[in-house]
């Protein structure tokens, strides 16, 4: 599970999925209202970028730069 203490780091940092292989971009960080705790985070994906996807941080770890 990511951490308050690790968002910062995780905005612009590169999401891989299960397979290893590169989804996007993390674009923004959304906290749980009732907790204060990462929740979500947007990827952007597609051509150039161009599309922002909802991604959940339940089962979410950091590796490096991924």
């Amino acid at each position: 599970m990511i951490t308050t203490d690790q968002v910062q780091g995780i905005i612009g940092g590169t999401v891989v999925g299960s397979d290893n292989d590169k989804i996007g971009k993390v674009g923004q960080v959304y906290l749980d209202d009732e907790t204060g705790q990462p929740d979500w985070v947007t990827v952007n994906t597609g051509l150039f970028g161009t599309s922002e996807t909802f991604i959940p941080l339940s089962d979410a770890t950091i590796s490096g730069d991924t």
